[in-house]
């Protein structure tokens, strides 16, 4: 599957200046498109289909209650990120101040949270069948999955959207998958599609909600009309069902239990657990463990690549995350795998993202070749 991206602009004007006379001149401004959310006056009941605006709101009342409405939103934002804690998709530098006052206000509530979590995740509704491929898929293949997800973390990379964000829009995508036939020229716009729906239920910004955004960065391959559609079909798909614990959810939970060390470690502990998690999405056979499975098993090898000679698993740990080290085995193997590029080697995005020091540079570090046998046992002291 060819992905579609949106060309350098470079690579746009040299075009241009290649172009016949009659193209438009290099320097000549592109048309703005219009998004799908910039048209409410079109639809709305109360429209004013493009009039004056009445004498009664003069236009400094609309731009202090518009400059009101971007600091609530700002507030917004703040508060959701101190609710959230330690956003494992976040630089190590720009981490919320409130997370740590969030965090201890969450905890008598731990317990319960937990228990409703992975009451959730397990739900069929919320799952992917793990052999979509094998039963339902006729033109895509694990491959072309891969590459899809590898050019939607760019998306969400360029968009700076939250991990969150990136890890429901994949659910999604493999969701519809269980159940629906999908061909070759349709893969990217479902994936697209999928970021916009998972940007709608977990961002704030409305900018980061524009159809035209989405359009743009396939390098417009598809048009508003069709993501809409497809967002319509993906949502029908869903049963409406857009929420439900990500492998990011649970490892905000595990990492806390990790006590002890400075901020600095344990940054790298959170960029290295969100390189390996957003790795884990890169492999089909990943889907075919719980989030909470994945989650744990993307803090054993982290864990054992910052201390390769420390035993990554404890009683602690085990308690905290509800899994002994055999429950993990298979799972902590594809998550090695992955990171020592033994599977998907060719998808780049991710690794090459976890390369700038904002995240410590995490993917650059080396991991044991092999996990000693002592390791792979469970806990008893």
């Amino acid at each position: 599957m060819r992905v579609r991206r949106r060309r350098p602009e470079s690579e746009a004007m040299e075009s241009k200046e290649n172009s016949v006379h009659s193209a438009p001149p290099p320097n000549r401004p592109r048309g703005k498109r219009k998004a799908l959310a910039e048209l409410p006056a079109s639809t709305g009941p109360n429209t004013n289909h493009g009039s004056a605006p009445r004498p009664s709101k003069p236009r400094t009342r609309s731009a202090a209650r518009a400059e009101a409405e971007a600091e609530e939103a700002r507030k917004r934002q703040e508060a959701e990120d101190a609710a959230r804690g330690a956003d494992l998709g976040r630089p190590l530098d720009s981490r919320p101040p409130g997370a740590e006052a969030a965090n201890a206000a969450i905890a008598p509530y731990v317990g319960d949270i937990d228990r409703y979590l992975r009451s959730l995740e397990v739900e069929p509704l919320r799952r992917p069948s793990p052999d979509y491929f094998q039963k339902i898929q006729k033109y895509i293949s694990p491959k072309m999955r891969a590459v899809l997800v590898d050019w939607l973390v760019e998306v969400a990379e360029d968009f700076k959207l939250h991990a969150e964000t990136l890890h429901l829009a994949v659910s999604y995508v493999d969701r519809f998958l269980t159940t629906n036939v999908v061909t070759r020229d349709k893969l990217q716009l479902l994936g697209v599609t999928a970021m916009l729906v998972a940007a709608k239920y977990e961002e704030i910004e409305s900018s980061k909600m524009k159809v035209n955004r989405y359009t743009d960065i396939t390098d417009d391959t598809y048009t508003k009309q069709q993501v809409v559609k497809m967002e319509a079909d993906l949502l029908k798909s869903l049963s409406f069902e857009i929420g439900g614990p990500t492998v990011t959810t649970f490892l905000r939970q595990f990492i806390a239990s990790c006590r002890g060390g400075n901020s600095k470690s344990r940054g790298k502990l959170e960029s290295m657990c969100s390189y390996l998690a957003e790795l884990s999405l890169l492999d089909y056979d990943c889907i075919s463990y719980l989030p909470s499975v994945v989650a744990a098993a993307c803090l054993f090898v982290a864990r054992l690549t910052i201390h390769p000679k420390a035993s990554p698993w404890n009683l602690t740990l085990q308690q905290n995350t509800g899994y002994k080290v055999f429950d993990l085995q298979k799972s902590i193997y594809v998550i090695h795998e992955l990171q020592l590029t033994i599977r998907c080697p060719d998808q780049q995005a991710i690794r090459e993202k976890y390369m700038d020091p904002k995240f410590g540079c995490v993917s650059t570090m080396a991991s044991p070749r092999e996990i000693p046998a002592s390791f792979l046992e469970d806990c008893h002291k």
